[in-house]
């Protein structure tokens, strides 16, 4: 197989080309790069040089401005107090004129000629000139077509109208949703007004009912503190006394009115409305409808003896139904059992609470609540040694213990 020539030189040719092209491109990759990090040739600067060095000069020339602004300023302050000497300096053309100037010498202002007396009217007129020509041309330039046109400044007056009527339409409806509420606040507040009215009426009405429930509460309650704990004084008459002498007497009650020997009964009688005590006997013996009984106590036998148609009593004894008993407070002779088991043993009934079904309270110390609780009852109370008058404080015989 023969290769042709022509193909092998044209193939040679293209390797050549491609090698010189990438040499190319190296070289100008490499000039390239040197360029930019330290330029082509020695004395050759960078871009980020030459941007430095244009700040360093842009703030050098403000600098200079600021410099010959300074300057400036400080020219026009030394014209100003060069001025009442009538010396004048017009920037590179010097002195136009002063007092230095000799007389009758000539001086040209602007290229003309002018004498040292003419020169200050000579300047005067001459800046008057400049001025007026300053201002011509000044308002030339704010007359101009182009300076009535300000499409930015027009723009921005037409947006600010806009949100001037924007703000205005909202305080508009503000103002009418503020009438609108103002006038259903004030309607409401008449309501209430209104409702706050009755409910006051009705008040000042159920406060004056209560008021006059409270002054009759009060008064009831009055009544009641003003009753007193009535204690017992007299005695109720149980029974009489049929026979008498100086050591026993006979009554007419017995074992039928559930008399027993021991029980004690006061003697008394009745003068002038008045109960009068006269002793105290005790049960000897008890029979049907009879008891015989001793004399235990004469208050004054000479004077008071004691004799038939007296009346006897005892508070514990009552021949139709028990008497009840309640005991409360602490006791100087016995305790509350004690006390109870006598109670019983002359025929009494000892309650659990006190009520008004109770007969009698009896109070030792710290009693207070069950004696307030006997005056709202109507309870008559005693101590507890009138109590002991009437009663036999013997212990019976205890339970015989039961066999198991």
């Amino acid at each position: 197989m023969r290769i042709n020539p022509i193909a092998l030189m044209s193939l040679i040719v293209l390797v050549i080309i491609t090698g010189l092209f990438t040499l190319l491109v190296v070289v100008k990759t490499n000039n390239m790069k040197r360029y930019i990090e330290k330029g082509y040739e020695p004395g050759f600067r960078t871009n980020q040089e030459l941007e430095t060095e244009i700040k360093e000069l842009l703030n050098r020339t403000e600098a200079a401005k600021r410099d010959l602004a300074v300057r400036q300023r400080e020219l026009d302050r030394q014209d100003l107090l060069l001025a009442p000497h009538r010396h004048y300096i017009s920037g590179d053309r010097g002195l136009l004129g002063g007092i230095a100037t000799p007389d009758k010498a000539e001086d040209t202002i602007l290229g003309k000629p002018t004498r040292l007396k003419d020169s200050q009217a000579r300047l005067v007129s001459l800046r008057i000139e400049n001025a007026a020509k300053r201002l011509e041309i000044g308002k030339a330039d704010a007359e101009s077509g182009e300076r009535q046109k300000s499409p930015a400044l027009d723009d921005s007056i037409r947006k600010r109208q806009d949100e001037l009527n924007a703000v205005l339409r909202r305080i508009s409806d503000q103002e009418s949703l503020f009438n609108k509420d103002r006038d259903e606040l004030t309607k409401r507040l008449d309501e209430l007004t209104k409702a706050k009215e009755e409910a006051e009426k009705v008040q000042r009405q159920e406060y004056s009912r209560r008021a006059t429930k409270v002054a009759q509460l009060e008064d009831d309650i009055r009544q009641l503190l003003e009753l007193q704990l009535k204690w017992v004084s007299e005695i109720e008459a149980d029974g009489k006394v049929l026979q008498a002498s100086p050591d026993q007497v006979i009554v007419d009650i017995g074992a039928r009115e559930r008399v027993t020997p021991g029980m004690r009964f006061s003697v008394f009688n009745f003068s002038q409305g008045k109960q009068v005590m006269k002793g105290m006997v005790e049960v000897v013996q008890a029979a049907e409808g009879i008891s015989r009984c001793r004399v235990l106590e004469a208050i004054d036998a000479r004077k008071l003896p004691i004799g038939p148609g007296d009346h006897i009593g005892n508070p514990v004894f009552d021949p139709v139904q028990k008497r009840i008993f309640y005991l409360a407070g602490e006791f100087k002779h016995y305790n509350r059992d004690d006390l109870a088991s006598f109670v019983r043993a002359a025929g009494g009934v000892v309650a659990d609470r006190l009520g008004p079904h109770c007969d009698f309270l009896v109070a030792g110390d710290r009693s207070d609540r069950e004696q307030a609780t006997a005056r709202q009852f109507q309870v008559q109370a005693m101590n507890e040694d009138f109590l002991l008058r009437y009663l036999q404080p013997t212990f019976g015989p205890k339970p015989a213990a039961k066999k198991p």
